[in-house]
């Protein structure tokens, strides 16, 4: 399915010229310097290709060049484009300059062989200065030029005549000759391909994925006996052919490394999320800001278009309806998770395909069981207001002491959970009520998701405020543990270890041999109270004893009750900060 859905969108994205995609034979390439040459194959000069991107940073250019070959170790040129290494015979690393060597001259010798084959001037200007080329004797009269390649460490470079604009690869005999050649060296073994269904030539060695920490292909079998089946070579084991691997790896590769990478490549935790939908449409463009978190602040009309636009979307998802513009409602629409564990492979966390309509309808679901009443609805002080929609990375930055200790098998499962509409997965639940009893916070994003849970996992009913008609008495106890703090908190202050500090995670799992105790002091504090507030306090507190007194405290709640306590808490501690209303009496009813 994942491969079928990429091999779709090639098509759609080729007939796009923003997305840069190449055509059969080649692929895109960053490239950093350029070989000047004359027509006798002399050097003119060794230029720096690189291009300033928005913020005025040099990068380097995207140029689509001969598709290379998979290399991973030993010596192995490509065609008519590699790092300085080959093109040269040049290491800024004194230890490599052996090996570099040897890189160049396999670089001359097989570009040697296709000279009379081609039969294109730029090429054989590039086969003469492969003849009469040593580095060693023109260290010093390009030595400016080599500390710059020395900077550019691992780049990849071009060759390109002298007073010419395109590089030397882009001749149309070049070119053509190229491509026959990857034509005629196509796999022998043919087979149905497992994609298209046709019977082509099989691909052996699947193109690489680009934008990740190595790139590395997406599909790929060892060269082992022990993972042959009914006697089947590795690439009868996976017949995809030749064509459907270019395609469909290009199509990826433009999602997560091409010059549209921002519209449709998130990044949650250590996977790295991409999405599209089959047609063009106005969700394609601004869905991972909302999935990924936006700035609140437009530096310019575009990012002010985008802020709007982003609006209409939190609208629709609040309200459950369709949004027009956002595309089609039967429109389909794709997401893929992928992680890189180790260099050497992919994880794929999840893959999710529904219409926009559905997709649509599960995220107003998903913000109706984390709807909560927030901590902080406004600006204070430099604090933002808590996000009316939480992204998953703020989520998953919960159930974790630091950034690098959270689940990558809870983000696959949690974002899964989201786009389906499924039971959100219980180690999300037991991560937050650890993390609230490591830290005894309980703030608005884990009050939501232990709400969250509960609604949609155990089917329980919760509003989004403070629910005083509530008598579950994890919920009353909850309620009862804030107003206890509070009243410690008006008559002595702020202390260093408060009573949340002290009891916070007893209290939530054995509150039988802790209330009692706490409920002593709490006489103490209430006598430092005065006036209406010392009224109002009693009335509450027993208010909510009067509720659990027929079953007493319980001996321990299970974790689905810690996290019920906990909401009671977040409920109860809101309501102490939140400004009441006060009606007033009209004189004539008073008189």
């Amino acid at each position: 399915m994942i491969l079928q859905a990429l091999n779709e969108l090639y098509t759609r994205l080729a007939d796009d010229p923003t997305y840069e995609i190449a055509p059969p034979g080649f692929s895109p390439q960053k490239i950093s310097f350029r070989i000047v040459i004359r027509p006798d194959g002399s050097l003119v000069q060794i230029e720096d290709a690189r291009i300033k991107n928005d913020k005025g940073k040099l990068v380097p250019d995207r140029m689509e060049v001969p598709a290379h070959q998979k290399r991973t170790s030993g010596v192995k040129p490509q065609f008519l484009c590699d790092k300085a290494e080959y093109l040269l015979g040049w290491s800024g690393d004194t230890e490599r300059q052996v090996l570099a060597a040897s890189c160049f001259n396999a670089f001359k010798e097989e570009h040697l062989l296709y000279e009379s084959k081609i039969n294109d001037p730029g090429y054989s200007a590039v086969c003469r200065f492969l003849e009469k080329w040593s580095i060693d004797s023109k260290k010093g009269e390009i030595s400016v030029e080599l500390d710059k390649l020395n900077e550019l460490n691992g780049s990849f470079g071009v060759w390109i005549l002298q007073g010419e604009k395109a590089p030397i690869h882009n001749s149309e005999k070049i070119k053509n000759w190229w491509i026959q050649l990857k034509a005629n060296t196509a796999s022998e073994h043919q087979s149905q391909c497992l994609v298209s269904g046709k019977v082509s030539p099989v691909c052996r060695i699947h193109p690489d994925i680009k934008g990740f920490k190595s790139s590395i292909a997406l599909v790929g079998i060892q060269e082992n006996t022990s993972y042959e089946s009914y006697g089947l070579s590795k690439t009868e084991n996976c017949p995809i052919s030749s064509d459907v691997a270019f395609r469909y790896a290009t199509a990826l590769n433009a999602l997560t490394d091409g010059p549209n990478r921002k519209r449709h490549r998130t990044r949650i935790t250590d996977t790295t999320v991409v999405q599209w939908t089959d047609k063009p449409t106005l969700l394609e463009d601004i869905f991972s800001d909302f999935f990924e978190g936006h700035s609140q602040q437009a530096e310019d009309s575009q990012d002010l278009s985008r802020l709007r636009q982003l609006a209409r979307l939190l609208a629709a998802i609040r309200a459950g309806s369709q949004y027009q513009e956002l595309g089609e409602p039967s429109t389909f629409f794709y997401m893929l998770g992928l992680e890189q564990p180790n260099p050497g492979r992919f994880s794929i966390r999840f893959f999710h395909r529904s219409t926009i309509a559905d997709l649509l309808d599960k995220l107003h679901d998903h913000q109706r069981c984390m709807e909560i009443i927030r901590q902080f609805d406004k600006p204070v002080g430099k604090r933002m207001p808590d996000p009316e929609f939480p992204v998953i990375w703020q989520l998953l930055r919960e159930t974790a002491r630091v950034a690098e200790e959270i689940s990558p098998l809870l983000t696959g499962a949690l974002t899964r959970s989201i786009i389906n509409g499924t039971p959100y997965p219980e180690g999300l639940f037991s991560a937050v009520i650890r993390r609230i009893h490591a830290d005894r916070t309980i703030n608005y994003l884990r009050a939501a998701l232990l709400k969250a849970v509960l609604i949609r996992n155990h089917k329980q009913t919760i509003p989004i405020m403070l629910d005083t008609t509530n008598k579950e008495p994890a919920y009353l106890l909850g309620r009862l543990f804030a107003s206890l703090e509070k009243t410690q908190q008006d008559a002595l202050g702020d202390l260093n270890a408060s009573l949340r500090d002290k009891f916070y995670a007893s209290a939530s799992a054995t509150p039988a041999s802790v209330f009692p105790r706490i409920l002593r002091t709490y006489s103490h504090h209430l006598a430092k109270l005065s006036g209406g507030s010392k009224v109002n306090r009693e009335r509450l507190i027993q208010e909510i004893l009067g509720a659990i007194s027929a079953t007493g405290f319980p001996s321990n709640f299970n974790l689905k009750s810690q996290g019920l306590f906990a909401i009671g808490y977040y409920h109860q501690r809101k309501d102490f900060f939140t400004k009441k209303e006060i009606t007033e009496i009209p004189e004539s009813a008073s008189a």
